[in-house]
Parts: structure tokens; C-alpha cells; sequence
């Protein structure tokens, strides 16, 4: 039986396993649900029984952080940071946008994203940079308005509590979208609200409808979301590149339980957003006008869900979920061209395609005090990175097309099966092992269209199969009531991508003949680990006061980055201007420290009822090696230090509230990036303490209005891991490259909400 047989014989089996509580049903009627309509809060309690270091956003913090995409959804954690490619600072052909999150010095593809517990694609590196942790297409596949919470793991994250969701290897985020009963109840079978956002720092204008209602064993929801908007208006001096855009998201849910404990929900969740952008920093002799690009950012995703309580012989909770997703970049490229005197009009498409398929099962059991997960996933991932260009000769109107694919096409299988286990060893002492094992197999195809100038290349390219082990280990202890100490241990594990092992760009497309360069993947990359171990206390030491601290360190082995290889003559004869091709290169460490405390000040002085004070700081230190340099020192992407402060108060009888929030990041100057090789002067990003102001008023039950005033003081600030690559200020060029990456200036941003 060959794998592909072998595999569609499976995935029905599992399938039929993972919805098997159907056909134990009892026959009853099921219990409304008893929420009210959305508030949606932290539970700290729930939280805190966590160990390790994990930041939830609410849906009511992402209104009052103006978090239209990602940049300021971790706008006050420490440790956490989310870099942005800005408008033309890649090639011309490069997309801008938000490329992932930065968690404890970790960035790009080793932090994963999944929304639902369905993994969001990679950021697509950029061969033609030589560099595998810098992007020229993002992640930005989703509106924040359809959210119900983020949960931000820090740290190494092998097993997500043997539950659904992506592994990281630094870290992950994970995405959760409304629900039907986050509006209704049996109290309120109808819901609908409308409304409007604006956002001054890119004169962005927001549009949100939402439908919810119930009938029997029947809810759906419908949420659209649109938004239309300009370029950041940035504190820097240079004048930023245009970008006109609009976004339209749906999130739309039918949820059915026929049966008591049982509960389907059928969900689409579609995203579309157009970006017209005019690279005017490009302009030179190559570009006299510089270019102009459309791009356009399609994701959808169909699911079914079945959700069982109750008790079975071998699960009180199993969650279980089919799904299909289809996420598409295409960005289209024009402008006028010199080269060697001649005059052309060039126009390049190149796109980045995703489409998966795949289901998952989640299974809860007590057993005694004692509790069992585990579960297990499975999904095909079909990715495209097509890179075409169509250069017309101005004089003769002749057309000279090149295709130059960053990756050949693959598809992947991935399969997964995790479990853990709380085992409660003395009364407050509780011991969680965890294991997962994971199995992936690549088939590029398509080969003949693969570097079609470099025929030795398309001879490396072959099938791969891949498995491994990821344990974990926790200890917790509740010393008193309600403040738990804890221990954690965690592996990961991140294999080298179709693009690090396929990626590839070269000079011979133009000409057909001669000598020139190449960049080539490796498909002898091994996989990156990393061994975490982490101790806190996290909980209620006192009365009003809640309290999470850490210490951490993370070691990391075989970091995938591209190296310069020795000339080849009998591989690549032609290929003698340099050849270039990711390598298992180094290692790191980090360590640092973590604390966040909020006092409810009601607690202590009844007069100060709803007033509060939040604080937060975050530190880590590093060192990363080089194997084939021999070169040390910080690991380049290592965030700097950042303390948070927030005096708020919140309206006892919930009439409105108010905040006032400071943070402050302390300048940084990332050195010699020793694991990329790179070795010249990087800029010194300065420090910087920026204020926000933030006010809600509740008119009433069916109106509210939310108004803030982000960097209060006019406050010239940048982001340190969005700013940290670019050269040190020596030419004007370099000077306006880190001016277009400034923050907006002061600029405000309200919400008005009408309920029905």
C-alpha cells in the first residue's frame, strides 16, 4: 500500500473515531445557553492555573488598543513585540506588512499563528536577500474585529496543553473568534449592533455589522467588518510611500445541538484586503519614477466542529474539527526601467499560495483528581511561490518574460497525536507530563519549472519524510490558597519549510548562458530544537492583588540561515559569482525575566471602588554562536527592556471608564548578527516613553462610545525589532530608510457602538 493510499484510508478513520460520541447520544433536549451578551474578560483564575507565562488580550483590550491588524495587539506586554516590514523597504517587489510576533528575542517562522487552532502559513522569506528572517510577504490574513481573545504563549510551546494549535518554537499566538453565545441567551434570543471605528494614524474608517439569534436548538452569528484607510502617518522626516487600502472580513457561524452535551457549528471565516502602493523611495536610475504596486490578500476557511460534554468511557470533553483553508498573496509590480540604456516597461507578479485541508480531535477525562488529554491532527498543505516578469522593450515593444519561482511547489502531509496528563501527587502539588510525536512528508512538484537555468538544482530535489518526539514537564504547587509556584520544562522542535529547503533566486534567468550567481535551497537541512525550562509564581497573594513572575532560559540548537558556500565546478560550473544556501548554521541562548501586577485599589479603600493600577516589565539577555565563523555575541533579534504602567478606573455600575498608560522601551543598537554573517554598522534605535489615554462611556444599554489618544506627548518613537536590520545613518538613503519607520506622531482614535 503506497502512503497516499495508506493516508486516505486514515483520515476518514480518524474522522469517524472523532465524531464516534454521536452514536452514544442520549435523547434530550439541550440547555440554552446561560451568557449574557459579549463581555468578554480575562479569567484570571483560569489563567493562573496555568504554569507558564501566557498574555490574553480581550476583545474589549483590542478596541482600546486601536488594533486594527497585529501592530498593537501587544502593544503594553512585555516581551512581546510584533515587526513590521515597512512600505519599500524590501525589493521592489516586495509587499510590506506585519511578518509575525516577536516573543522573548525569537521572530518570524519560529513563533507560530493559528486562528481557531488552525495554523495561519508562514511569512514567505526572501531568497533574493539571502535571508531567511526577513519577509517580503507577511501574515497579515485575518481583521481583529472578528476576535473574541489572543492568547500570547511565551516561550518554547511543543505541546499547546495537548490540545489544538501549532507548536512553536520560540512561542505562539493563538486567534479565537466570536461566538453565537457570546451575544445570546435565553433572555435575549436577538441581537444586532452596528459599528464605527476611526483610527487617525492612517485615516483608517471601519465599518462593523453584527447579527446574532437563536430559535430552539438553533444560533447563528454574522459579522462583517469593513475598513478603508491610507499610509501610516509616521513621526519621521521622510515623506512616507502612499498606500490606499481596503479590507473586508466575515465571520459567519451556524451552531446546532441536537442532542443533550452535543453541540455542531458550521463557521466560514473569509478575509480579503487591496493595498495600492507607490514605492517612491525607489526611485533612482534604474526606476526613474519608481513603482507602483497592487497587491491583494485572500484567506478563507470552512469548518465543522462537533463539541461533546458529558460522560463517556473514555472522554467528558471531546472537541473535534474538519476544515478546508485557501490563503492567496498576489502582488503585481509595474514601473518604468533603465538598464545598460535601454527603456522598458516592467511589470512582476509574484504570490504566495496556501491551501490546506485537515481535521483535529481534542479529548478531556477525569480520572479521580486526576485529569487525561490527548488528541490528535491531521492536514495536506499545497504551497505556490510564483515569481513571473514581463519586461517590454520600449523601442521594439518586444516582451522578454521570465519565470523565477522563489520555491518549487509542494505538498505536505502532517500527522500528529499528543497527550498529556495533570497528576495531582499531594493536595496543591500537581505534576503534568506532556508528549507529542509529529510526522511530516514533502513532495515538490512541478520540477521541471525549478531554476530551469541551473539543471543540477532540479537533481537535489527529492521526497522527505521527517518525525520526532516533543516532551514537556510541568510542576505546580499552590503553597497557599490562591498562589501557585511552578516549574516548567519544554522541547521543541521547527523542520526546515518547503522555502529553506527549495528557496532559491539567480541571475542565469535573464541571460539563459554565461556565469553568474545563484541562491539554492538545501535539502540537507536538519531540524532546529530548543530545551526552555521556566520557574514562576503566578496567582493571589493577597486580597485585590493578582501577581505573574518568571525567570527563563532557552537554549536553541541548529539555526537555519544562509552561508556562502566554496565554488562548486562540478555541480555548478557556471555558477561562479557566489552561491549561496541555508545551512544549520548556529546556536543561541536566552534568558531574562518577566513580572506583571495589578492592584484593584477598591480592595483596601472603598472610596477608590474601580480604580486600579497594572504594571508590567520584561528583560532578557542572549548569546548566539556561529558554527562555520566561529563569530559570538547577542543574538541580533533580542528585544530590549520594557516596563508598562496603567492607572485606570472602570465604573462600578459599568456606566464607562477610563485609563491612562505609559510605557517605555530602552534604546538599543543591535550588534553583529553572527548567525547571518551580517557584520556592518546597524542603526541605533533610541529608547522612548510613549502615553495613551483611553476613555469608554456606556450610553445607556444600546449605545457606547470609546475614545483614545495614543502618544499623548507627540513622542518621535520606532520599533527596535521592526528598525533592527537597517544600516547605521551614514547617506541620506540609510537616514530616510529609518525615518519611514518611525511610529505615527499623537493621533486619536473613537468607536461608537449602537446595539439593538
Amino acid at each position: 500500500m503506497d502512503a497516499l493510499t495508506a493516508r486516505r484510508r486514515l483520515l476518514p478513520a480518524l474522522l469517524m473515531s472523532a465524531l464516534a460520541p454521536l452514536a452514544h447520544a442520549q435523547s434530550a433536549s439541550p440547555t440554552p445557553s446561560a451568557l449574557g451578551e459579549i463581555t468578554v474578560t480575562a479569567d484570571r483564575d483560569a489563567v493562573a492555573a496555568k504554569a507558564g507565562t501566557t498574555t490574553t488580550v480581550t476583545a474589549d483590550d483590542l478596541t482600546r488598543q486601536a488594533a486594527q491588524n497585529m501592530q498593537n495587539i501587544a502593544r503594553y506586554a512585555p516581551l512581546v513585540s510584533v515587526p513590521n516590514a515597512a512600505s519599500g523597504s524590501g525589493s521592489v517587489w516586495d509587499s510590506s506588512g506585519n511578518t509575525g510576533f516577536n516573543i522573548r528575542g525569537i521572530d518570524g517562522n519560529r513563533v507560530s499563528m493559528d486562528l481557531d487552532g488552525i495554523a495561519l502559513p508562514d511569512a514567505a522569506p526572501k531568497p533574493d536577500g539571502s535571508t531567511l528572517n526577513s519577509f517580503g510577504i507577511g501574515r497579515d490574513y485575518f481583521d481583529p474585529e472578528t476576535f473574541r481573545e489572543v492568547n500570547i504563549v511565551s516561550g518554547t510551546t511543543s505541546n499547546i496543553g495537548a490540545g489544538p494549535g501549532t507548536p512553536g518554537l520560540g512561542g505562539s499566538v493563538q486567534f479565537t473568534t466570536r461566538a453565537p453565545e457570546d451575544y445570546l441567551n435565553a433572555e435575549r434570543p436577538v441581537h444586532a449592533d452596528y459599528k464605527f471605528g476611526y483610527d487617525g494614524s492612517n485615516n483608517m474608517r471601519m465599518h462593523a455589522l453584527t447579527g446574532a439569534a437563536q430559535a430552539g436548538n438553533l444560533q447563528i452569528l454574522t459579522l462583517f467588518v469593513h475598513r478603508d484607510g491610507k499610509e501610516y502617518e509616521s513621526e519621521g522626516s521622510a515623506v512616507a510611500n502612499p498606500d490606499d487600502s481596503t479590507s473586508d472580513a466575515l465571520l459567519a457561524k451556524l451552531a446546532w445541538s441536537p442532542l443533550a452535551g452535543h453541540k455542531l457549528t458550521a463557521t466560514v471565516d473569509a478575509y480579503q484586503a487591496s493595498h495600492t502602493r507607490a514605492y517612491l523611495n525607489k526611485t533612482s536610475a534604474l526606476y526613474p519614477a519608481g513603482v507602483d504596486q497592487q497587491s491583494e490578500t485572500r484567506r478563507s476557511r470552512f469548518s465543522l466542529d462537533h463539541d461533546f460534554t458529558g460522560k463517556a468511557a473514555l472522554f467528558d470533553k471531546l472537541e473535534s474539527r474538519i476544515y478546508v483553508q485557501n490563503a492567496e498573496v498576489d502582488d503585481h509590480t509595474t514601473g518604468p526601467y533603465v538598464s545598460q540604456g535601454q527603456r522598458y516597461d516592467r511589470s512582476i507578479e509574484t504570490g504566495y499560495f496556501n491551501k490546506s485541508h485537515g481535521l483535529a480531535s481534542h479529548a478531556v477525562k477525569a480520572l479521580g483528581a486526576h485529569q487525561l488529554a490527548y488528541g490528535f491532527s491531521a492536514e495536506t498543505v499545497d504551497t505556490r511561490r510564483p515569481w513571473r516578469e514581463d519586461r517590454t522593450v520600449l523601442a521594439t515593444g518586444a516582451h522578454q518574460i521570465t519565470s523565477k519561482n522563489r520555491m518549487v511547489d509542494t505538498d505536505t502531509t502532517k500527522l500528529a497525536a499528543f497527550a498529556s496528563a495533570d497528576i495531582v501527587l499531594a493536595e496543591g502539588l500537581t505534576l503534568a507530563p506532556g508528549l507529542r510525536y509529529d510526522w511530516r512528508e514533502m513532495k515538490p512538484k512541478n520540477i521541471d519549472e525549478y531554476v530551469v537555468a541551473v539543471p543540477a538544482a532540479q537533481k537535489e530535489l527529492r521526497e522527505r519524510k521527517d518525525d520526532y518526539f516533543t516532551p514537556s514537564l510541568k510542576l505546580s504547587w499552590k503553597f497557599i490558597p490562591k498562589l501557585m509556584a511552578y516549574a516548567t520544562y519544554t522541547r521543541g522542535t521547527r523542520l526546515p519549510t518547503a522555502a529553506e529547503l527549495t528557496g532559491t533566486y539567480d541571475s542565469f534567468s535573464y541571460t539563459g548562458a554565461g556565469n553568474g550567481y545563484a541562491v539554492l535551497g538545501n535539502a540537507g537541512l536538519k531540524k532546529e530544537t530548543s530545551n526552555a525550562f521556566e520557574l514562576g509564581l503566578s496567582g493571589h497573594p493577597a486580597r485585590g492583588v493578582t501577581f505573574d513572575a518568571s525567570v527563563f532560559h532557552t537554549k536553541y540548537e541548529n539555526f537555519i540561515e544562509y552561508a556562502t558556500q566554496p565554488p562548486d565546478p562540478v555541480n555548478f560550473p557556471t555558477i561562479t559569482q557566489g552561491l549561496y544556501r541555508p545551512e544549520n548554521v548556529g546556536e543561541a541562548k536566552t534568558w531574562g525575566a518577566e513580572i506583571s501586577t495589578s492592584f484593584a485599589l477598591g480592595e483596601w479603600y472603598p472610596a477608590l471602588n474601580g480604580a486600579s493600577i497594572n504594571l508590567g516589565a520584561g528583560v532578557q539577555h542572549s548569546k548566539a554562536r556561529n558554527h562555520d565563523t566561529g563569530a559570538e555575541g547577542e543574538l541580533a533579534s533580542t528585544l530590549p527592556r520594557k516596563v508598562s504602567a496603567t492607572l485606570a478606573w472602570d465604573d462600578p455600575a459599568k456606566r464607562g471608564g477610563a485609563a491612562l498608560s505609559v510605557f517605555n522601551v530602552r534604546g538599543k543598537q543591535a550588534g553583529p548578527d553572527v548567525i547571518s554573517s551580517v557584520t556592518g554598522a546597524r542603526f541605533d534605535v533610541p529608547g522612548a516613553t510613549v502615553a495613551d489615554l483611553t476613555a469608554y462611556w456606556n450610553i445607556g444599554k444600546h449605545a457606547a462610545i470609546t475614545a483614545c489618544i495614543y502618544n499623548l506627548t507627540d513622542k518621535k518613537s520606532s520599533d527596535h525589532p521592526s528598525s533592527r536590520t537597517l544600516a547605521a545613518r551614514t547617506t541620506a538613503a540609510t537616514l530616510s530608510d529609518f525615518e519611514r519607520q518611525a511610529r505615527p506622531r499623537r493621533y486619536a482614535a473613537v468607536t461608537l457602538k449602537v446595539v439593538y
